[in-house]
């Protein structure tokens, strides 16, 4: 499986804020964004839960306690007791923390989401690489979802034209580079890792209209097949930002890192269990 880069860290958990109402998170609203840095802080004498574990902004330097920034909540109690026991243990070091969710308009305990890793015991991570950030096409329209399912069903492959003027600012893939197709119907995700196979004068194998290879604008062709999928999420498994999912005519920007991880965590799971059902 050597498409998926060496994992530098595994998702631990992943959970809303508890709390937060307590916290005047208003106050500081605009400061936070996907993946911004957090802190767990154990509260062993916390009187009203045992197990209590804060969440807090990372201040200067990281994970140092005299460093903490303003605590947003509460890791919630139903979900608290495994990652309390192993704080307990002295395992502090081992967790990565960030912001992976904002709901301005949920109500307080749905407003901030996290994902809680476990970094890679094999040194220090490498700096993050823009290799490793995913690109992503929404689709809002199911029938064009369906269409491009079924192309990939019928042929293994699906094609798209992506491009615009000036070219030399448009970040799109090159040949080899993974893209993430997503649609959401409103209550569940689906979605597809592809690898794209062949641009421009290369897509012409998989043209059943060679004109289509001519069309006269701005925009190059693009073969694409799977990799992995369709993988399909529960709204409440997945949680992404209303103003991503409002569609993106082509995949010309990457993703967060954030997002990317959690991606590719899903599809990594998803290859495995498909290995085992075989």
């Amino acid at each position: 499986m050597d498409f998926f880069p060496i994992e530098k860290r595994k998702l631990f958990l992943e959970c809303n804020i508890a709390g937060a109402a307590f916290y005047n998170i208003d106050d500081i609203w605009d400061e936070l964004q996907d993946g911004s840095k957090l802190v767990l802080v154990r509260e062993k004498y916390n009187v009203h839960d045992e197990n209590a574990v804060a969440v807090a902004i990372a201040g200067d330097e990281g994970s140092e306690y005299e460093d903490v920034g303003p605590t947003l909540g509460y890791i919630p109690r139903k979900v608290n007791k495994s990652l309390a026991a192993l704080l307990d243990m002295g395992w502090q070091d081992v967790f990565e923390t960030e912001i992976s969710g904002l709901r301005k308009d949920a109500p307080y305990s749905d407003r901030i989401h996290i994902s809680i890793f476990i970094k890679n015991k094999d040194g220090e991570e490498e700096p993050e690489k823009d290799d490793f950030r995913l690109r992503m096409m929404v689709v809002t329209e199911e029938d064009k979802w369906k269409h491009m399912a079924d192309e990939l069903w019928q042929k293994g492959y699906t094609y798209f034209r992506w491009g615009g003027f000036p070219p030399w600012e448009r970040d799109l893939p090159n040949k080899g580079d993974k893209v993430v197709f997503l649609y959401y119907d409103g209550e569940q995700y689906f979605m597809y890792l592809m690898k794209t196979i062949a641009i421009g004068e290369q897509t012409m194998p998989f043209l059943e209209d060679i004109e289509d290879l001519h069309q006269v604008d701005d925009c190059t062709g693009y073969v694409l097949t799977n990799v992995v999928g369709p993988v399909i999420m529960e709204d409440c498994e997945l949680y992404l930002p209303k103003e991503l999912l409002k569609g993106k005519y082509q995949p010309d920007e990457r993703i967060s890192q954030s997002l990317t991880n959690k991606l590719m965590d899903i599809f990594v799971s998803h290859q495995y269990s498909s290995l085992n059902d075989l």
